[in-house]
């Protein structure tokens, strides 16, 4: 990682010194103590500029106070108004940030502000970083399980299936209940036969207890077949559960590597800004010493002009990054985040530096090819396997089974019915009409459907045509799947190749930035050599770090595309 990288990241925090940075304005620098902006330019009032990491300057009072960027390792040497981010471990090193904006440092400093100890500039302000809580892609994955309203009504949707399993089978099983009567009447009933004398055959009260038990017999199997489609529509239910965390894994994944990279992408832009702050800077002074061009200097404020606006952008991209995470997880939306990252994401050289004085490109540890990696991926055997692990094919083919059943169910209107019913009854006052106390009964009956205006046929002709839907729609899901795993195979090799060109053309274009400010200091260059490379390499830059979170988002749209996307996460 190079020095101005090592400055962004935020990797440690240097005390003792007397520079301080304020993010954003125009930072007035003074012989007794180092101020500067991270996007705006600072007069030199002191005994001159010091360049980065340096203990001297040589600049008038025209020198460009400039950033350390937030988070940084920074500060200045020297007794003027201080230019450029400092080498770390610099001895006069300024007080540094202890957050970076939208930075994930090494400190564990929270991206999206400006650090502590910030000083005001000249229209600066004072900003105190907030440290989050740091996450990694598992965490993030379960995170977003639980904040999902999506996954909860899945899973409730199961729950009710089963509660329907449960109806369909209880339909199977005896049903008892129990009367009880109780009738005043106005006098007792007495009859006469004959002539002869009245014989009271009802009192002026009567009581009845019954206890009836009734059980349907599954004649036909209409119960079973109720309690199968309704157990197999639970585990159609669950298959979609699955398919639900399946695409949650994947947003997760999107989510968090496109956080990482809008992060990356902010470094890119504040190490630009730094770096063409010091251009200016040099500028300046050459156009001072009369050996460069005021044209120069022109272009040379037109340059930190684009960067500071490319800053903003960058700041803008990664609050929405950060705002979809906080989203994602359930967290409010200006919650603090610290990622844990991956290795061999670089921003360029340092700013301000010559070519020998550079970290050498070949020991800046970049992404390691997975070009090996993928090309051994045997396509064939994936999409055999993600047929039989999909839970979308999974499910349909479940519905398959389901919709069949239905076929069954629609029969029931002209199928015989049995039932089996059992009743004791109680008399408390015996009576001519009711002379035992207790009697008992067994009853069965059979129901013989003959004709219902051709409801059935049409329930039935219903049914079958819901069932060829069923499976012309499982067809139609294997061969998107098979599309989903060819599309996601040939964006995951195109991902992989494109990490060996961004390296290369990253260390090339470090090389060529250097080696063009090398040049200009020695007066055989134009300026606008300079900023061509400076252009190129941030381009580069911001091209490595796409390529290596394109990769990363890749892989996870092919584990998805196999039914493997939900991070390894039991339910």
């Amino acid at each position: 990682m190079s020095e101005i990288a090592a400055a962004v990241l935020g990797v440690s925090v240097i005390t003792g010194g007397s520079a301080a940075w304020a993010q954003q304005g125009n930072g007035a620098g003074n012989a007794g103590g180092n101020a500067g902006a991270a996007a705006g330019n600072g007069a030199g009032n002191g005994a001159g500029a010091a360049a980065p990491g340096a203990n001297a300057g040589s600049a008038g009072a025209a020198g460009a106070g400039v950033s350390g960027a937030p988070g940084s390792n920074t500060g200045s040497a020297g007794e003027g108004a201080a230019n450029g981010p400092a080498a770390t471990n610099s001895p006069n090193a300024g007080t540094a940030p202890t957050n970076a904006t939208g930075v994930t440092g090494a400190n564990g400093a929270a991206p999206g502000l400006a650090g502590d100890n910030t000083t005001q500039g000249a229209t600066g302000s004072t900003i105190t970083g907030v440290k989050g809580t740091t996450w990694d892609l598992r965490k993030t994955i379960a995170a977003a399980f639980e904040s999902s309203s999506d996954l909860q009504i899945a899973r409730r949707n199961v729950e009710i299936d089963q509660k329907r399993a449960n109806q369909a089978a209880d339909a199977g099983k005896p049903n008892i209940e129990g009367r009880a009567s109780a009738t005043k009447f106005d006098q007792a009933t007495k009859v006469a036969i004959g002539g002869s004398a009245p014989v009271q055959v009802l009192g002026t009260h009567t009581e009845t207890l019954e206890l009836g038990i009734s059980q349907r017999i599954d004649l036909t199997g209409q119960i079973k077949a109720a309690t199968d489609q309704a157990t197999l529509q639970k585990l159609s239910d669950q298959f979609q559960v699955q398919r639900i965390r399946n695409d949650r894994s994947l947003r997760a994944d999107t989510i968090y590597y496109n956080l990482l990279r809008a992060q990356h992408q902010l470094q890119v832009a504040q190490a630009n800004l730094a770096t063409a702050l010091e251009q200016q800077r040099i500028a300046q002074q050459m156009n001072a010493q009369q050996v460069g061009q005021k044209v120069d200097v022109l272009r040379a404020n037109t340059q930190v002009a684009n960067a500071q606006t490319e800053l903003r952008r960058a700041q803008n991209n990664a609050g929405i990054a950060r705002t979809n995470f906080n989203d994602l997880v359930g967290q409010p939306a200006n919650t603090e985040i610290v990622l844990d990252d991956l290795t061999g994401v670089t921003v360029g050289g340092p700013a301000g530096t010559t070519a020998t004085e550079a970290t050498p490109v070949e020991e800046t540890p970049l992404f390691a090819s997975p070009t090996a990696e993928v090309t051994s991926i045997d396509i064939a055997k994936d999409l055999q396997e993600a047929y039989d692990r999909r839970p979308e094919v999974l499910a349909q083919q479940v519905n398959v089974q389901v919709a069949e059943k239905g076929i069954k169910l629609a029969h029931a209107g002209l199928e015989p019915e049995l039932r089996l019913n059992a009743s004791g009854d109680y008399y408390p006052t015996t009576s001519f009409q009711t002379p035992r106390q207790r009697t008992a009964a067994i009853t069965a009956s059979i129901t013989l459907p003959l004709y219902d205006g051709g409801l059935t046929r049409d329930r039935v002709s219903e049914a079958k045509l819901r069932t060829e839907n069923a499976k012309t729609t499982l067809e139609s899901l294997k061969s998107d799947v098979s599309l989903d795993i060819n599309q996601a195979y040939l964006n995951l090799t195109t991902a992989a190749s494109q990490i060996d060109n961004a390296n290369t053309a990253l260390q090339q274009a470090v090389k060529t930035r250097d080696l063009a400010l090398l040049r200009y200091r020695g007066g055989v260059a134009l300026y606008l050599e300079v900023t061509d490379a400076q252009a190129a390499l941030q381009a580069a830059e911001n091209n490595q770090i796409n390529a290596v979170y394109d990769y990363q988002v890749a892989q996870a749209q092919y584990r998805h595309a196999l039914g493997l996307a939900d991070g390894g996460l039991t339910q």
